[in-house]
């Protein structure tokens, strides 16, 4: 909703709205002149009539952001515009703070060698009048203090944006000198500092020494370091020797800095510093970060706006942070936001987009202040905002109960028969939040988002209605819109920040019971022999494959199977089928750990296939010899010969597979374990005799042996530490 004066809008927020964090972000337009002296000034008082000092902020083509801090209650904003000396008429808003203190808090914590100088690096540029400003220990609690609050502020709009609430995590406050503003500072003996509620901001004294924290086999950047998971380590052991509010039982999530952080010109290598960020559900989750770019960081509201736009170079002093820190405000937009990088892990996020790949390195100021770009990467991923939204720290009052069982529920991509259709399914029993299709290179095709209001349902190819929780598309509607020899990938993200993708839409029509050939009146039968151990429910674990008896060559000319290669040992390794040309293709997986996939098998024979000749039938041992997977295999040829093993004592638990009176053998397909390669199912794909297979036929994905194509993601990663750095 936008508030209107002549000169003013404000764009994101509703006069008399409640929020419930003490850093708010207002957003909004104005009827400027293009002056360079023209800028937003606003100004909050407090329920009992207590404002605070009038905060500047600039405006760019027409368009202003402004940070405010409220205070507990009803607040009335003042909002003017100054043009050339000229003030515009104040707009005046009212919003609410109600602070959600039965929710647990992210703390912020410093951690100090235990024979600490307390002081932090700090270039010449930056040093002024009074040494200490920038480099000492008060000066990192309230560049620390203020960079939380522009996270919180970030957060909530970002969220908000997102269609997701205005939330965000509140942090641990207590009562003392509000450092948010420069009236903290005042020197005049008869003023009086402003005191108030603000980000607590605790001390931890290491047992380590400086030497040991600036020691460079623990120096995360050092390429030579051994040790370089040891800073976030010691930070650890240093919460948990401190005690409350840092117990595992409390499962806090700490931001952490580490203090004694220095540039050594002599090895050009900034120690004591790790960009390392660690989900514990059941412990302590703590991401860190280095103080070595804090000089640059803002310690009040009045100086954000400078900071982020001060183009002043940074130095030879101090470290060039990969090599993004050449000026002040590059030095800040590193540091502030790959600090909120290592919290994001804190909170459960993964590598994604925005924030967690680095958006932050070239527009983090665009948070804050106004641009003329409204392009923005650092910005929270919309996964890693629905995963927040399941964390207490990001409840809002509104919320809806949910059981575990339902946050957890994964997203499910298959393909069904409805009335005669085949139909494209994607479900979430928690909700879909988000589905898109995309080409191999990573080109959004159509994208449909459905929990985002801002944004427009751009997916035009829907054909069932969207129930919230199961989205159905026509395979018919599907081929109208894409080409079937080209692989079209489906992503799609659940609203508790679970994703499923699926690599190639077309693959998954081999779940079907027959193969519809697009643009022909033709099916491929289809029959198999399954394992008992095939689990139906974790079938990402299977790698999906199939293969025809004759390939097409880029020539036009066709390339026959020669020889099968059926490779037995203590169980069904798979098989292998050899053509003319000398191209082999694997029954079974194509690659593991990133090497072509060679099957063991002692039992394994491989016998010639004359092209007059036809393989009549195929034997499959289903009986489960301890593996889990098929036990044998043995194929015949319609002269009779025969090859393979099949494990078996007499014929209990062989089945046959073979074709119709009226059909031939064409190709085979089944499913084989990703880590084994062992064979779980093992089918034969049937044509009509005399009827050729058309040339689409050996383009189609469904029957091509490819890497697997569907991947799941969880909403809370393991245990992971990671360097964006």
């Amino acid at each position: 909703m936008k508030i209107t004066i002549p000169e003013l809008e404000v764009e994101n927020i509703t006069n008399g709205e409640t929020v419930h964090q003490k850093c708010l972000l207002l957003t909004g337009q104005c009827n400027n002149h293009g002056q360079s002296d023209e800028f937003i000034s606003i100004e909050v008082t407090d329920i009992f009539g207590q404002a605070s000092p009038v905060q500047n902020w600039p405006i760019a083509s027409g368009k202003w952001k402004a940070l405010l801090m409220l205070n507990s209650g009803n607040n009335k904003i003042r909002v003017k515009l100054n043009q050339s000396g000229t003030i515009s008429k104040a707009y005046e808003l009212e919003i609410t703070y109600q602070p959600l203190l039965q929710l647990p808090p992210l703390h912020l914590a410093i951690l100090v060698a235990k024979d600490s100088p307390l002081l932090v690096d700090c270039p010449p540029a930056k040093r002024g009048a009074i040494s200490t400003t920038h480099s000492s220990l008060d000066g990192a609690i309230t560049k620390f203090r203020m960079a939380a609050y522009m996270w919180q502020a970030l957060t909530a709009e970002d969220l908000r944006l997102k269609g997701l609430g205005r939330r965000c995590f509140r942090l641990d406050e207590e009562w003392g000198i509000d450092t948010t503003t420069c009236s903290s500072l005042q020197t005049d003996p008869g003023s009086r500092a402003y005191a108030g509620t603000a980000a607590k901001v605790h001390i931890v004294r290491s047992d380590k020494t400086l030497a040991q924290l600036r020691d460079a086999s623990v120096a995360q950047q050092n390429p030579h370091g051994h040790r370089r998971d040891d800073l976030h380590k010691f930070f650890e052991q240093a919460l948990k020797a401190h005690g409350a509010p840092f117990t595992a039982s409390e499962r806090p999530v700490v931001a952490g800095l580490i203090l004694d952080s220095h540039y050594s010109i002599d090895q050009d290598l900034i120690l004591g510093h790790a960009a390392l960020g660690c989900h514990k559900p059941d412990g302590i989750s703590l991401g860190v970060f280095g103080s070595h770019t804090t000089y640059s960081w803002p310690r009040f509201l009045e100086e954000i706006p400078a900071c982020l736009l001060d183009q002043t170079p940074t130095g030879s002093s101090v470290g060039n942070d990969n090599g993004e820190c050449g000026t002040m405000r590059g030095a800040c937009f590193v540091g502030q936001g790959a600090f909120l990088h290592e919290v994001g892990h804190a909170f459960g996020a993964d590598h994604t987009t925005g924030i967690m790949a680095r958006g932050y390195s070239k527009d983090w100021s665009k948070n804050f202040v106004a641009h003329q770009s409204d392009s923005n990467d650092a910005k929270w991923a919309l996964e890693d905002a629905l995963r927040f939204k399941l964390q207490p720290h990001f409840k809002l009052p509104a919320d809806l109960l949910f059981s575990p069982n339902d946050q957890d529920s994964a997203v499910q991509i298959g393909v069904q028969l409805k009335n005669g259709d085949t139909l494209l399914e994607v479900s979430c029993q928690f909700g879909i939040a988000q589905i898109a299709f995309k080409r191999p290179t990573g080109e959004n095709i159509q994208a449909a988002h459905f929990r985002s209001p801002f944004e427009t349902d751009a997916c035009a190819i829907r054909k069932a209605d969207f129930d919230g929780k199961s989205f159905c598309v026509s395979y018919h509607d599907l081929e109208a819109q894409f080409d079937r020899t080209e692989e079209i990938a489906v992503f799609a993200l659940g609203m508790n920040g679970k994703k499923r993708v699926c690599n190639n839409i077309w693959k998954l029509l081999a779940d079907l019971p027959s193969i519809r050939i697009p643009g022909y009146d033709m099916l491929l039968g289809k029959k198999s022999v399954k394992s008992d151990g095939l689990n139906s429910d974790t079938d990402q674990q299977y790698h999906r494959w199939a293969t025809l008896l004759k390939r097409k060559q880029s020539d036009g000319s066709f390339d026959h199977a020669n020889a099968i290669d059926l490779r037995v040992g203590c169980t069904m390794d798979g098989a292998v089928v050899h053509y003319d040309s000398g191209v082999h293709v694997n029954c079974g997986p194509v690659s593991r750990h990133g090497r072509p996939h060679t099957f063991g098998g002692h039992a394994s024979e491989k016998r010639s296939i004359p092209h007059d000749a036809a393989i009549a039938k195929v034997e499959i041992n289903r009986v489960d010899s301890g593996w889990g997977s098929l036990n044998g295999i043995r194929m015949t040829l319609d002269n009779g010969s025969q090859w393979g093993e099949l494990n078996s004592h007499g014929k209990k638990g062989v089945e046959v597979l073979q074709p119709a009176d009226d059909e031939r053998i064409v190709g085979f397909y089944g499913k084989s374990e990703k880590h084994s390669g062992f064979t779980y199912e093992f089918g034969i794909i049937t044509a009509k005799k005399g009827e050729e297979l058309p040339d689409i036929c050996y383009q189609m994905a469904e029957l091509q042996n490819t890497d697997d194509q569907v991947g799941v993601h969880s909403s809370r990663p393991a245990l992971t530490i990671s360097n964006p750095l």
